[in-house]
């Protein structure tokens, strides 16, 4: 625990530790405080004492645990993909907002990951095409769309390479790229920095915004008129952001803040 605690602070630690005792043990915090771990079988204690050392190494649970969850449903993750954020949750409760239940739009997901985004919103009925860089990702995100029973059309592709696609054809286009500078790795913490794939993290500081240019790109030909540009952002970066998009031609450009306050997100109209 102490370790944990200095790579964590106390009360997350803590709560990585009722983590793993539930859902790889199925004990409860009372459970754990009444001394049932002392119960686990040979076997049960050999893996906690694994998980133990890969946490103590600054391992993220969700990889430990090869599991994380994004709004109420278990997605696989392992180092191919980012750990899903609260932040991209948020983002997608927008997008749905804006979309009725069972609407039948269709939707282009583009540095999918996981396919945290694209199975959410095609469990809420759309038809969502999906798109990453990444085979191993890739992989991880129709794995993730099998078990949840979420129809994805998935492409590997290099969104820098100014993918074409036919015009008119989305009436969203959503994408959480990468968008931390360089310079910003000395303030994340080790566990990020050391375990999660840096493709899907960083951006140079000469060139933040070169996802967002090529998103722009193919946004603004395969949008249907008045379609939706949906995008989570560095929060530095908001203004630049929808500067760009003003250039491109975009409309009712929107900044919106995440739950800390920070400018998170833009919406555009095409």
């Amino acid at each position: 625990m102490d370790r944990l605690t200095e790579l964590y602070g106390r009360r997350e630690a803590s709560a990585i530790l009722r983590l793993v005792a539930e859902s790889r043990f199925g004990l409860s915090q009372t459970d754990v405080l009444l001394g049932r771990m002392e119960h686990l079988s040979g076997e049960q204690k050999e893996e906690w004492r694994e998980i133990l050392k890969q946490l103590h190494e600054g391992r993220p649970v969700q990889y430990v645990l090869d599991r994380a969850e994004f709004l109420g449903r278990q997605f696989r993750v392992t180092p191919e993909v980012l750990i899903p954020r609260p932040e991209t949750e948020e983002l997608v409760r927008l997008i749905l907002s804006f979309f009725p239940e069972n609407s039948g739009a269709s939707a282009l997901d583009l540095c999918t990951g996981s396919g945290c985004i694209a199975i959410t919103l095609a469990l809420s009925g759309m038809n969502v095409t999906a798109t990453d860089i990444s085979r191993g990702a890739l992989d991880v995100a129709c794995e993730n769309a099998k078990t949840l029973g979420a129809d994805v059309t998935f492409r590997e592709e290099d969104l820098l390479s100014s993918p074409a696609y036919e015009s008119g054809l989305f009436d969203l286009v959503v994408s959480n790229p990468p968008y931390v500078r360089e310079s910003e790795k000395r303030e994340m913490a080790p566990h990020v920095l050391n375990h999660e794939p840096s493709l899907a993290l960083f951006v140079p500081d000469d060139d933040p915004l070169r996802f967002y240019h090529a998103i722009a790109r193919v946004a603004k030909t395969s949008l249907k008129p008045r379609g939706m540009l949906a995008l989570e952002i560095n929060r530095a970066l908001s203004e630049e952001v929808a500067a760009m998009l003003e250039k491109y031609g975009f409309t009712d450009i929107s900044i919106h803040e995440d739950q800390f306050h920070n400018p998170r997100f833009v919406f555009a109209k095409a």
